[in-house]
């Protein structure tokens, strides 16, 4: 009886639950924020506002963000009504060591901060995603065979209440 009580309070200690309180978005961007706030809230960090037809509908973006020993852009991706919903990174570069040690790397420092994904998928696309109250953390990785290329990126996006599925 001592084994499964300690077993189980292994597994709880190891949820992802407890690894990690909501981000609530991206650092200091929080969900809902105006392009605006979003400048006041980055001061250290170059944002640029952007007309709402650019950079994948990004009303702001930083250039070039240095990430797990590479270069991103970062597109602050806001709803209808101009507030912040999701922040996309997009790499700008290709390390030396290829985009699978950049996925690597990546991951390794999500669950350094964030604890165990909660749902993985590997496949041609593998896709790893951790949930929280307010978001959802996807970090992906497609690779296109007949091209032999593939593509990875990193979103954070504001999740979904159940009242909005309805």
């Amino acid at each position: 009886m001592k084994k499964i009580l300690t077993l189980a309070a292994c597994i709880l200690y190891m949820s992802p639950a407890q690894a990690a309180d909501d981000p609530g978005g991206w650092t200091g961007a929080k969900w809902g924020m105006s392009a605006d706030q979003i400048l006041q809230a980055l001061p250290d960090q170059a944002v640029r506002l952007n007309p709402p037809e650019k950079y994948n509908h990004a009303t702001a973006h930083i250039p070039s963000f240095q990430l797990a020993g590479a270069s991103f852009h970062v597109y602050f991706i806001p709803d209808n009504d101009g507030h912040l919903k999701s922040v996309v990174f997009s790499p700008l570069d290709v390390t030396r060591e290829g985009l699978d040690f950049l996925f690597q790397r990546l991951q390794n420092l999500l669950i350094e901060k964030y604890g165990r994904p909660w749902k993985s998928t590997e496949q041609a696309n593998t896709e790893i995603q951790w949930t929280f109250k307010t978001t959802t953390i996807i970090l992906s990785r497609t690779q296109v065979k007949d091209f032999g290329t593939q593509f990875v990126s990193l979103r954070y996006k504001q999740k979904e209440s159940d009242l909005d599925k309805m």
